[in-house]
């Protein structure tokens, strides 16, 4: 099966309403990203994903941000995904540690060991007034070993964030 014949559609659907006048029912920032799934493998496959960074909770001097997205790579991948970004502001610059739990599926690509996977990493981006945030993220996708297969996977991707 080939992500992108069944996945495009939806993507483009993501796409167009987040663009849509009006499309704030939900107060926060849209992020398109792109780049390299499993760094340290051979063949490393494109990664393409969208994600919602939604507004953040009310807790001082914290910046806690819900999130939510969907990903694939271009040999069959795709996985869904939701939870939690920590934004510390450095002036213009934001770095991010994030943690998110995973519904994964092995479309021909690689098999991670099972449908529950967890996500880590750490993004940096510069925010430009007003316009977008540009950031690069690390994340490792894995099991954390619920599975008795456990490879993970590392991506280094570019992001664009829309608020």
């Amino acid at each position: 099966m080939n992500w992108h014949k069944t996945w495009s559609p939806a993507l483009a659907a993501v796409f167009l309403w987040a663009a849509a006048p009006g499309a704030g029912a939900f107060a926060g920032e849209w992020a398109v990203y792109g780049g390299i799934y499993d760094t340290a493998e051979d063949d490393k496959p494109i990664e393409l994903g969208t994600e919602f960074r939604f507004a953040a909770l009310k807790i001082p001097k914290v910046s806690l941000r819900p999130a939510a997205g969907i990903a694939g790579t271009e040999d069959g991948n795709f996985w869904g995904y939701g939870g939690l970004r920590l934004d510390l502001k450095l002036g213009r610059w934001v770095i991010t540690p994030q943690f998110a739990i995973t519904l994964y599926e092995d479309g021909g690509g690689k098999d991670l060991g099972g449908p529950l996977e967890f996500r880590s990493g750490l993004e940096v981006a510069y925010d430009f007034a007003e316009g977008p945030t540009v950031g690069l993220l690390f994340y490792h996708l894995s099991n954390a070993d619920f599975y008795d297969f456990n490879p993970g996977s590392n991506s280094l991707v570019l992001t664009l964030g829309f608020r």
